[in-house]
Parts: C-alpha cells; structure tokens; sequence
C-alpha cells in the first residue's frame, strides 16, 4: 500500500481532527470505493485515517462522501500535475 498523499492524514481521525476533536483512527477508508477502486486507491495514495464512527457513517449514510472524493481528486491532480482526463482514464468519474 503506498503512503496517502491526502495533506494532515496521520494516527487521528482525519474527520474529528477537522471539527477539534483528537480521536484516534482504528481505519483505514479508500476515497475512491468500490471493489476494483480500493486497489487503485492504495496504489494512488487516496486513503485517510477515520475513526470506526465516521468510517461507518460514511458507508452506511454517505456523509462527508462526496466531499471526500473532490478532495481525492483534487489532491491526486496536483500532486501528481496530471489533467481531469488523466483521472478520468484511471476512475472513469469526474468528482469535481
């Protein structure tokens, strides 16, 4: 698995970090899911740090979703300086 490139991603929840709160990450979340997605997720580095809370309440519910897979793809765009149609051609859907 390649080390995320999602910026303030570490051992707490990268969700509870953002509101103030320091709990401690138990999983490990694909941004781009789906069976076929993990796999190219770890390979791109598109993993973050969740809590097994929010883990659940973005599966079961979908918060935070969408927001997370823009970050995805807007991470993976600059630091790889590659175009919407380079991601494209890897996740076949545009996020942004």
């Amino acid at each position: 698995m390649a080390k995320s490139i999602i910026p303030n991603n570490d051992e707490y929840c990268y969700l509870c970090k953002r509101i103030g709160i320091y709990t401690k990450a138990t999983d490990e979340h694909h941004l781009v899911f789906g069976t076929a997605n993990r796999k190219i997720s770890d390979r791109e580095g598109l993993t973050i740090n969740l809590c097994h809370t929010h883990h659940m309440r973005l599966h079961q519910h979908g918060e935070y979703k969408e927001e997370l897979q823009q970050l995805a793809e807007k991470t993976w765009l600059e630091h790889n300086n590659k175009t919407i149609e380079d991601w494209l051609k890897i996740f076949d859907k545009n996020y942004l």
